[in-house]
């Protein structure tokens, strides 16, 4: 049997299982390391080599590899290191001491084909880290560390997580819970210069006789200290910390302490820095500068009622956050969790400076606002934690369904609601203020409910369905009584401004605008209570009543476009079959209203909603339609004029209109407080006469 690549012939003797090599010994290739009398060069099994590449065994390095690191502490082997913390090998590897490991590879290749002990030298192409910052090789190494116990700790944090509201909610037992339940020792130190000093110190006489400890049993002397105060107390020079402010290494690493209580033992800082996850974990306490200050506040506001950031921190600062709370007060540190995803480019991708796969922020927020980004974000499954790839059509269609509708509504109660009161709701007596009172009590039920489980997806959809019935059923159907009945003005008035409220935390500038321009309180917008609601103003009757006649509504318009018949020509009848009772008579106006029809009959449909118009139009019908485009001229006259919503005016009408009925024309002089009405040639208006 010839091997190929190697061009070497050899023969095969006999077949083993794996399992019948476990524990033979063989003769290694180099015997620099020293062993610490332990047994090292023998073959034992293990569970991450596989057969997928070369024969099924490997060389281990007991300290270089998380897997070989992990076996070496199963086996109990030699873990002494052979390179030191720049990746340069130790003194005792006297052939390339001092040389980087890298760069030592071709003198083991030529040392080893020296000795006729290496089959075969190639370069195998496969992933490998480098340094982002300098993009040198890196490499695993197990260095002395300081950890907590997260073991000891794990059944607290598991029950204190029961305590914890995730949003959403299956992070709790999913990516948190089995975090937490397979979570290793937090390795708390970091072999850097800069960060917070680890402020433990140590018998000196421990630092150059650290390899003797377990063998002479000696005992190694530490002390922690907790504050500047006692620095001041243990320092070894008091005189030295009088005026320390800044504990950064360069400020403290050459203070000795007295580590035992009698001060005869001096102990110098250990060189370790905290990992910065502790810092992020220490964040309640640090940022009020507890125990030292603020003791009462903190104890007082502890846990927190809700945090927010996206999903990678369910491993990361909630995660260090719970188990510094944990392991000092034995409780979690937040009540709420609120947990988001990824905001991606359009493409897919992460956004990115080199990608350009965003929008400018610059000019879309001056086209529509931040309030509309906002609003989408919070209205996205962003907020579920899931990802998002970013739409500006998404952005435009808020912008035009939210924002500019609440706009258009706040503009018209601005120019036609006088009153100011608004904080009480007057009985309504208007079937469509009865329904608005009842809507915007429903609102505030369900928005409260979403928004104290943190659901903000369900509170957008929500306004979202609010604002459009507010603007094109309420106001729409609306526009005249509001203008002249104060009552419907103070209901419309109170329904605007709870809604405001209720947008403000989504929103925050647009609202906090209207608010200031609707209020007598000149107080922001966002220091005003939550709005409040009567159980007793609800009713869900009317709501699904409402609700049935804007599906009437939309049938009738389906069956005009059909027809190629305008909302602006007025019919007869039409007759409605539905499996619901008849609509009440004030509702039923309503709809007729809308949709500009004299009468409406009913009739028994198991089935879906199935409407039947009659399209005769008569001379009568067609004499109203021009009247109602009459009016809409004359409008549109008086509002390029710039006229008062009040204002009298004196009107000019051709002489092809004298043939409208007499009441159709005072129709046209009332709507359009019209004064005097005289012909001529064009349609024309005249003040100030």
């Amino acid at each position: 049997m010839k091997d190929v690549l190697a061009g070497v012939v050899f023969t095969v003797n006999q077949k083993v299982k794996g399992s019948e090599l476990i524990g033979k010994e063989y003769e290694p290739l180099y015997t620099y390391m020293p062993l610490d009398e332990k047994k090292a060069h023998y073959i034992t099994d293990a569970a991450f080599v596989s057969l997928e590449e070369g024969t099924g065994i490997v060389h281990t390095a007991a300290i270089y590899g998380e897997d070989d690191y992990q076996l070496a502490i199963e086996k109990d082997l030699p873990r002494v290191p052979t390179m030191d913390d720049q990746g340069k090998f130790m003194d005792f590897v006297t052939p390339i001491a001092g040389v980087f490991y890298k760069k030592a590879e071709a003198w083991v290749i030529e040392d080893l084909q020296k000795r006729n002990l290496l089959m075969r030298a190639e370069k195998i192409i496969h992933s490998y880290p480098f340094c982002y910052r300098c993009d040198t090789p890196l490499y695993y190494n197990a260095v002395p560390a300081w950890f907590i116990n997260i073991q000891k700790l794990k059944p607290s944090l598991l029950s204190q997580n029961e305590k914890i509201n995730w949003y959403p909610p299956h992070l709790k037992h999913g990516r948190f819970g089995k975090g937490l339940e397979t979570a290793p020792d937090w390795n708390i130190s970091r072999s850097r210069y800069w960060g917070t000093p680890m402020p433990i110190w140590r018998s000196q006489i421990m630092e150059s006789q650290r390899s003797k400890v377990k063998s002479q049993k000696l005992e190694e002397k530490i002390r922690i200290i907790g504050s500047i105060e006692e620095l001041k107390k243990w320092a070894v020079e008091p005189a030295r910390v009088e005026k320390l402010t800044d504990i950064h290494r360069e400020f403290i690493d050459d203070i000795e302490v007295w580590v035992d209580d009698a001060k005869t033992v001096k102990g110098k800082r250990i060189p370790e820095v905290f990992d910065c996850w502790i810092e992020s974990g220490g964040m309640p306490y640090a940022s009020i500068h507890y125990p030292f200050e603020n003791k009462d506040f903190f104890e007082s506001t502890h846990p927190a009622q809700f945090i927010a950031e996206y999903i990678a921190q369910t491993r990361a600062w909630f995660y260090t956050l719970h188990v510094v709370s944990v392991g000092l007060f034995g409780k979690n540190t937040f009540e709420n969790a609120v947990t988001t995803g990824n905001i991606l480019g359009s493409d897919g991708n992460k956004m990115s400076k080199s990608k350009k796969n965003f929008p400018d922020p610059v000019p879309f927020f001056e086209k529509y606002g931040v309030d509309a980004l906002r609003f989408y974000l919070m209205s996205s499954v962003v907020m579920k934690a899931e990802n998002i790839s970013f739409s500006e059509n998404a952005v435009k269609e808020i912008y035009q369904k939210v924002i500019s509708l609440l706009w258009n509504t706040f503009s018209f109660y601005k120019m036609y609601v006088s009153t100011s009161t608004i904080s009480q709701i007057p009985k309504p007596v208007h079937v469509m203020d009865r329904w608005l009172v009842s809507l915007t009590c429903s609102l505030i039920k369900h928005t409260t409910a979403a928004m104290n489980n943190y659901d903000t997806p369900l509170t957008c959809r929500l306004i979202l369905e609010y604002v459009g019935k507010l603007s094109t059923w309420y106001l729409r159907r609306s526009r005249d009584r509001v203008k002249k009945d104060p009552q419907s003005q103070q209901i419309f008035g109170w329904a605007l401004l709870n809604l405001l409220k209720i947008m403000a935390p989504i929103t925050p500038f647009v609202t906090e605008l209207m608010y200031q321009n609707m209020s007598s309180d000149k107080t922001s917008i966002h220091l005003t209570n939550w709005p409040a609601y009567e159980e007793a103003h609800i009713s869900i009757s009317l709501e699904n009543d409402m609700l049935h006649a804007q599906q009437i509504v939309e049938k009738i318009h389906a069956q005009r476009k059909d027809k190629m018949i305008p909302v602006k020509q007025p019919l007869t009848k039409a007759v409605v079959s539905i499996a619901q009772k008849p609509l009440a008579e004030e509702i039923v106006s309503v709809i007729l209203e809308e949709v500009n029809i004299k009468s409406l009959f009913f009739a028994k449909n198991e089935k879906e909603i199935v409407v039947e118009l009659d399209t005769n139009i008569t001379p009568e019908l067609a004499n109203e339609r021009k009247m109602r485009e009459l009016i809409r001229e004359i409008q549109k006259l008086r509002k390029e004029k710039g006229l008062r919503v009040d204002e009298k005016i004196d009107l000019i009408l051709p002489e092809d209109f004298k043939s409208l009925p007499n009441e159709l024309l005072s129709t046209i002089t009332r709507e359009t407080l019209a004064k005097k009405l005289t012909w001529g040639v064009e349609i024309s208006i005249l003040t100030g006469s």
